[in-house]
C-alpha cells in the first residue's frame, strides 16, 4: 500500500481548473494503481495559518522553552510535515494568482520548510533536503498561455513550486499545465493537460 497526497489550493470551489483536473488525475491513479491510499488536504477549505510573530519564536526557540502559541505553530509544523513523508506521491492542484500560487499554498510550504527539519544548510549558499523519495505531479492553471518568451519572463508559478520542494528534497516533480484559460483556445489546452493526465495517470 502507497499513500498518496492530494492537495489542494484554490480558493475557487466552483469551476476551479486545478480541482478539476488534479481530481482527474487522483482517480485515473488510483483506478490504475488499486493499492494506492489517497488523502486529501484542501487548503481552502482547511486553510494553513500564515506566517506570525508566534510561528516565528516558535521555530527559533529550543524545545522547552517556546511559549504556547509557538509550541502550538511547531506542532502543526510537524504535523504538516509527517503528512508529506507518510506519503509517496504528491498531487498539488495550483492556480496561478498574480503570477504565482495562492497563499493557501505558500502558508502551506512555509510550515514545511524548517531548518534542520526538512533542510539542512550545508555551506555558503548551499543546503540539502531531507524529505527524499517523493514523486510530486502538479497541476497548473494560468489565465495566459506562459509556455515561450516573452510571456514565460513573468511566470513565476512553475520556477517557485520547482524551487521550493527542491528545498527540502522533493526533486522529482512533473508539472501538468492548462495554459490560456482567459484565451479563446482554453478548451483546447484543457484537452491537452487531460491527454497529459490520462498518459501519465493511467
Amino acid at each position: 500500500m502507497s499513500k498518496l497526497l492530494h492537495i489542494q489550493s484554490s480558493p475557487n470551489l466552483d469551476g476551479s481548473i486545478t480541482r478539476t483536473l488534479s481530481d482527474e488525475f487522483v482517480a485515473t491513479w488510483a483506478a490504475s494503481h488499486p493499492e494506492t491510499e489517497v488523502e486529501t488536504l484542501d487548503l481552502a477549505r482547511d486553510p494553513v495559518p500564515h506566517w506570525g510573530p508566534d510561528a516565528i519564536r516558535g521555530f527559533m526557540t529550543v524545545e522547552g522553552q517556546r511559549t504556547p502559541a509557538g509550541q502550538a505553530a511547531v506542532d502543526l509544523s510537524e504535523k504538516l510535515i509527517q503528512q508529506v513523508e507518510a506519503a509517496k506521491i504528491l498531487v498539488i492542484g495550483c492556480p496561478m494568482y498574480n503570477m504565482s500560487m495562492p497563499t493557501q499554498l505558500k502558508s502551506w510550504i512555509d510550515h514545511l520548510t524548517r531548518a534542520g527539519r526538512t533542510f539542512k544548510f550545508t555551506g555558503q549558499g548551499q543546503y540539502k533536503g531531507l524529505i527524499w523519495n517523493k514523486k510530486a505531479f502538479v497541476i497548473l492553471s494560468r489565465g495566459g498561455d506562459y509556455s515561450a518568451p516573452p510571456a514565460s519572463a513573468a511566470d513565476f508559478q512553475e520556477p517557485l513550486l520547482r524551487a521550493n520542494l527542491g528545498l527540502i528534497g522533493i526533486t522529482d516533480v512533473t508539472f501538468i499545465r492548462a495554459e490560456g484559460q482567459r484565451l479563446q483556445e482554453a478548451p483546447t489546452y484543457i484537452e491537452k493537460a487531460r491527454e497529459t493526465i490520462a498518459w501519465i495517470a493511467g
